[in-house]
């Protein structure tokens, strides 16, 4: 349908109404004009053909009044639509061209703004997001980073019985489970919270109800809220939900509620050292601590959120949790003392580290689409040269200046229109490919999507396009020099402002683009020194995680289920090696102990060092090298000697120029800890981000501890899929 039948059917009934009213007063004009003719002596037929000889023929005086009843704006946009459609037919190639180089930029563009608005601009699914924050209790001489030091349950209890900055607190603990169905058995990212959980952070749930104080009592915690996703996988949103339970670890939990869609919290994104297994959660518990556990000093496992009260600042609320803490020192062990405070936001921790990423990206697309709106402005003004006579022959018939600009603005709307809505598709494909590309530490990325936020921006960015690419080649065509175009057949007249024109529009796209080719250089060249770096470990080794649920109720019970799965694993044909860690590298988690080395001259009772249990194949499986020494061995289990096996950087900084092999270690900060002995060396391993220096790293039996949970690691010459 036509812009011009599109107006003409808006407007039908009151162009009916229109029809009649004309046609009365037509007709009694008529009938006067010859009612005074007849009374002059004319006859009836005479008088009646005089008078409408005098008023004219009622058709045109229908679309005479038409015409100056409607606005003449309308007819005067949709013939300029009209036209502008039929110059872009006649010249589909630059049309082409044209639309083709906006639709990437704006594609692009709105692919990349996607991201934005899911991660940076969409608001958290908490009340107030902005006063909720972190406590961490971070002990000064040790030199971690203070998100290691979680407060520990009793301090948590008192700083939340102490306080007065802080309107609500609450403690959780994010882990994964093992849900059982009656066909299979699936894992689950889960969580323990307490009762004040969802009322810190100010969610409501979809059904049901929440975890309150009575559920997180010893002996009444058979209770679980789930998340809308699991909801619908594994109820097809059934209303009658809250009269069924789930299977946890072998426990039978009642269901009492269900969360929004969009509450996944905690996700491995939203805490520094979240557990990397757990992409979102599904299902939330009662954390049921027992009196003894919530006077535990020493267990700092959980996380603590707390909500500022309106109008207190992060900074009265660490000043006032600052001296509890000092107060709360003391009730510590001797050997470990100098407990502090410190207040992270909740905000910026979730979603700090991505911001610059995603406003750099949002900046290079938008420099993109300013090189494609620079190549449709020339476009513009190399076809405007041709097309000077013609608009110096609208000039001479009266066309003014704004009228031809009009006209112009109109074409380049036109086709940044077109380009938006090819724009449109693309950023689905672009998109679809980014979230393939999710590197998986950006928070919510998931969520993007072509909402309609995203497409008001997109309307937005077509005008704006419409106005960088337009605006210059309209304002330089309109300079028109009648009687220099009509002598020469169109061949000057705009020459010298075009000209002017397209030497600013050459030197703002080079300009732009060396300012692309550098950033893309400087990011090819950090991504191929990144992939350079040597991780210590192979990247074909295909690892998985495995949990123990409440059946396995003892050590020796855990120990024996993986001393049987390692074996069978060993026996599937085409498998190398298979071991098991407690941690994997890079898996943003790992087990930290204090450290003494026996003949060390710099010893301290702070030094840290993490700590791994891994199997005899581990290293094998990851394809790490052994510089020293050797392995572990089936010797090295339970009653044996205390061995372990430490890394290169660690024998560098503690046996400087010699060999590392023989010496003896304390971990564990006892004084009457006892002595294990280094019997190997092995690479170094980027435990934590590939940027960072390997640290001090070392190895003790797996067999000598103990093991809930674990990750796999198998080195075959199958490929992954089919092992």
């Amino acid at each position: 349908m036509s812009l011009r039948a599109l107006f003409a059917r808006l407007f039908s009934r009151r162009n009916r109404r229109s029809d009649v009213d004309i046609h009365d007063e037509f007709s009694a004009h008529l009938e006067m004009a010859a009612a005074e003719l007849r009374a002059q002596g004319m006859s009836a037929e005479a008088a009646e053909r005089e008078a409408r000889l005098r008023f004219g023929g009622l058709t045109q005086q229908h679309e005479a009044y038409r015409v100056q009843s409607r606005p003449p704006l309308i007819d005067s946009v949709v013939a300029d639509l009209h036209y502008a459609a039929r110059q872009l037919l006649r010249n589909p190639g630059f049309a082409t061209v044209a639309i083709v180089t906006l639709a990437l930029g704006i594609g692009a563009t709105t692919a990349i703004y996607s991201l934005v608005q899911a991660v940076l601009l969409r608001s958290l699914p908490y009340g107030h997001a902005e006063q909720l924050v972190y406590l961490y209790t971070p002990i000064a001489h040790i030199d971690q980073p203070v998100e290691v030091f979680t407060p520990s349950d009793a301090d948590a209890f008192d700083i939340q019985r102490l306080n007065h900055s802080f309107s609500s607190m609450t403690l959780f603990g994010q882990e994964t489970d093992n849900l059982s169905t009656s066909q299979s058995v699936q894992r689950v990212g889960s969580a323990t919270v307490d009762g004040n959980f969802f009322s810190t952070l100010e969610a409501a749930p979809a059904l049901g109800r929440v975890i309150n104080a009575v559920d997180n009592r010893p002996g009444h915690q058979r209770v679980a809220v789930i998340s809308h996703s699991l909801w619908h996988s594994l109820f097809a949103d059934r209303p009658d939900v809250l009269d069924r339970f789930i299977t946890l670890n072998g426990s039978a939990y009642h269901i009492v509620g269900v969360m929004p869609r969009e509450f996944q919290y905690p996700t491995n994104n939203d805490l520094p050292y979240g557990n990397s297994g757990v992409g979102t959660t599904n299902v939330w518990i009662p954390l049921a601590l027992t009196p003894q556990q919530a006077a535990d000093r020493d267990n700092d496992s959980l996380n603590t959120i707390a909500r500022l009260k309106p109008g207190v600042s992060r900074e009265v609320a660490l000043s006032e949790m600052s001296a509890i803490m000092r107060r709360l020192d003391t009730l510590h062990s001797a050997e470990l003392r100098g407990w502090g405070a410190a207040i992270k936001s909740l905000p910026e921790t979730t979603i700090g580290n991505a911001r610059p990423l995603l406003w750099l990206l949002l900046g290079a697309v938008c420099a993109v689409l300013l090189v494609a709106c620079g190549n449709a402005a020339n476009l513009l003004l190399a076809r405007a040269a041709a097309r000077s006579h013609e608009f110096g022959v609208r000039a001479t018939l009266g066309a003014g200046r704004l009228r031809v600009v009009r006209q112009l603005l109109t074409e380049s709307l036109l086709l940044s229109g077109i380009a938006g809505v090819a724009g449109i598709i693309l950023a689905w494909f672009f998109l679809r490919l980014l979230l393939h590309l999710d590197p998986g530490d950006i928070p919510r990325l998931q969520e993007a999507s072509l909402d309609l936020w995203v497409l008001l921006f997109t309307a937005a960015l077509v005008l704006v396009t419409c106005l960088l690419f337009g605006t210059l080649p309209a304002i330089s065509t309109s300079r028109i020099h009648l009687i220099h175009s009509l002598k020469s057949g169109g061949t000057r007249g705009t020459v010298s402002g075009q000209n002017r024109g397209r030497s600013l529009l050459i030197a703002g796209q080079v300009g732009l683009v060396v300012l692309l080719l550098a950033g893309a250089g400087l990011l090819i060249r950090s991504y191929t020194r990144l992939m350079s770096v040597k991780t210590g470990f192979a990247a074909s080794t295909l690892t998985f995680s495995v949990a123990l649920d409440a059946r396995y109720d003892t050590t020796q019970q855990r120990l024996s289920f993986f001393r049987r799965l390692l074996e069978k694993l060993a026996g599937i044909p085409g498998v190398r090696a298979s071991g098991a860690v407690n941690f994997l590298p890079l898996s943003n988690s790992g087990d930290m102990t204090f450290l003494w080395v026996d003949g060390y001259r710099d010893n301290n009772k702070d030094q840290l060092v993490e700590d791994d249990r891994v199997t005899q194949q581990y290293f094998s499986a990851m394809d790490t090298p052994l510089f020293a020494g050797r392995f572990f061995t089936d010797a090295d289990r339970a009653g044996g000697p205390l061995v372990v096996i430490v890394n290169q950087s660690f024998a560098r900084q503690y046996f400087p120029g010699k060999s590392a092999l023989g010496h003896r270690l304390r971990t564990g900060g006892h004084p009457n800890s006892p002595w294990e002995t280094i019997v190997g060396v092995v690479g170094d391993v980027r435990g934590t981000r590939l940027e960072d220096t390997p640290a001090p790293q070392l190895y003790s039996p797996f067999w000598q501890g103990d093991a809930a949970g674990a990750f796999v690691a198998t080195r075959s010459s199958l490929p992954p899929e089919m092992l």
